[in-house]
């Protein structure tokens, strides 16, 4: 706050509360005061460290977790507001000779309590101890002089300094320097307070600038709803901005999966097929032994040489089946690889949506909508992915700790359950409460997923474990993600998404 605004605030005060017996004083967070007499109460508000004024009614005060300050004040009578002319803080005066002194120095602004002029207390709690100044500029202005420069009046704001330096302050003579300042402090102290709208933030000024809420005359008026105004303001900029920082983290997350997908398509589209290759082994069985790491073969229209991976443990036949098997699947593989792209290339268009929508709110209750609507659905977030294959759920665990989840919470037991064989992996639960009979391929398709989502992911075919629900249970105390089984078989697939 300014230096002159406090001092219209001190002598407010003075006529509003001299004389009068302080009731109450409380406080119900860290930075929030609250000072009650018979007919008025005033708030004062710390928010990020700046000190704001109100004058809420006494009846809308907040009556849970009050904590009781400045006790030895409850019961006395205010004697004096006193002004500390050029100087940003004021002090009242109790008659039993203690004092409570506002200083608004910026983030550093707090209340202290002196007691026969020592330091007491303050509030926010303050490390430092300030002793008790008595004022060092007096209104005649004797304390300034011709060395005095702009640079050293810090109770000036930037455009009562820019006013003076414009004005040749600094090379002024003394008379006219006091001339300049005390032009500055009446109008200050005398004109209307306008409550102003700049740069996306509010204030309280001596004059029109950029858009214009409204004007006062009060200045506790004023700054009731100066102070209304602008921390809401600021915890809409801020819940706005971290809001949208939080979707557009989730826009750089899709941008990557975006550039991941680009790259899958383009390595399965430029790839020589699984099937060529096996081709090529069985055309050239006569160059290749069991134990060979890897061949490098002319391609079929001599154009190119293709190296080809082996299984040392294989024979050449045995090589080129497992090849056969990987090439079964790979047209199915590079489909669905351009429609999971399409399915990102869609969901980075609905974010960017969102994120343009969200920006252009402009009213803290329609962003405390949409951002506890997201709030819920976070918190009714699953602990797995959903698969339906014909018709039947098939459901799979998102890590250790959601497969206990899974388990626990989201299966019955004439549910199939099934999981990788000797790897960890996901717990993939088919939905089944109606006890119906649950078809091989349903069985294969999510056998298949169990082993896509474990570490047997990049084998040819991989053995995967399966059983009822019921036959699967949580050992007392083991791992996340750790069960018993019984009763399970084993079901060889090829690990597919």
């Amino acid at each position: 706050m300014h230096a002159f605004l406090i001092e219209r605030l001190a002598n407010e005060l003075h006529y509003k509360i001299g004389g009068e017996d302080l009731e109450e004083v409380f406080t119900t967070s860290k930075q929030e005061i609250n000072f009650v007499f018979d007919d008025f109460a005033l708030k004062i508000n710390f928010f990020e460290g700046l000190s704001f004024f109100q004058t809420p009614e006494i009846k809308k005060l907040q009556k849970k977790n009050r904590l009781s300050i400045f006790k030895s004040l409850v019961g006395c009578k205010v004697t004096e507001v006193k002004v500390y002319p050029f100087d940003r803080s004021f002090a009242i005066y109790f008659n039993n000779q203690e004092i409570l002194r506002f200083y608004g120095y910026g983030k550093f602004s707090q209340i202290t309590h002196y007691k026969v002029g020592e330091w007491q207390s303050s509030f926010p709690i303050k490390s430092k101890q300030i002793p008790l100044l008595e004022d060092v500029r007096n209104v005649n202005l004797s304390w300034l002089t011709e060395d005095v420069k702009v640079e050293d009046l810090k109770f000036l704001d930037s455009s009562q300094q820019m006013s003076l330096i414009e004005g040749g302050f600094n090379g002024a003579l003394t008379q006219n320097k006091k001339k300049s300042l005390i032009a500055i402090y009446h109008k200050s102290l005398n004109d209307s307070l306008f409550v102003n709208k700049m740069n996306q933030k509010f204030e309280l000024y001596f004059e029109k600038r950029g858009e214009t809420i409204s004007s006062f005359d009060s200045t506790l008026r004023a700054c009731d709803q100066f102070a209304r105004l602008y921390i809401s303001n600021q915890v809409f900029l801020q819940t706005k901005s971290k809001h949208l920082n939080a979707l557009n983290r989730e826009r750089q997350r899709i941008l990557k999966r975006l550039k991941s997908a680009q790259i899958q398509i383009k390595q399965l589209s430029a790839s020589k097929k699984y099937k060529d290759k096996a081709d090529l082994i069985m055309a050239n069985l006569w160059q290749i032994r069991k134990g060979m790491s890897e061949i490098n073969l002319p391609s079929f229209d001599g154009n190119d040489h293709i190296l080809i991976k082996l299984k040392k443990d294989l024979s050449p036949q045995d090589n080129a089946e497992r090849l056969y098997l990987k090439g079964k699947n790979e047209k199915i593989r590079l489909k669905f690889a351009k429609d999971n792209l399409e399915l990102i290339q869609e969901e980075l268009a609905n974010k960017t949506k969102e994120i343009e929508h969200f920006e252009h709110i402009d009213e803290l209750r329609d962003l405390r909508k949409i951002t506890s609507s997201k709030q819920v659905k976070q918190v009714l977030k699953l602990p797995y992915r959903v698969v339906v294959n014909d018709g039947f759920e098939i459901r799979i665990g998102k890590g250790a700790r959601e497969n206990d989840e899974l388990l626990r919470n989201y299966s019955t037991k004439y549910d199939k359950w099934l999981h990788a064989k000797d790897v960890s992996g996901s717990h993939v639960i088919i939905r089944n409460p109606g006890n119906k009979v649950i078809s091989d391929s349903v069985i294969e398709r999510a056998a298949q997923l169990a082993a896509y989502y474990s570490k047997a992911k990049s084998e040819g075919l991989a053995a995967v474990i399966c059983c009822d629900r019921k036959y699967v249970r949580k050992p007392k105390g083991a791992h996340p993600g750790m069960v018993k089984v019984d009763r399970e078989e084993t079901i060889l697939v090829e690990p597919q998404l």
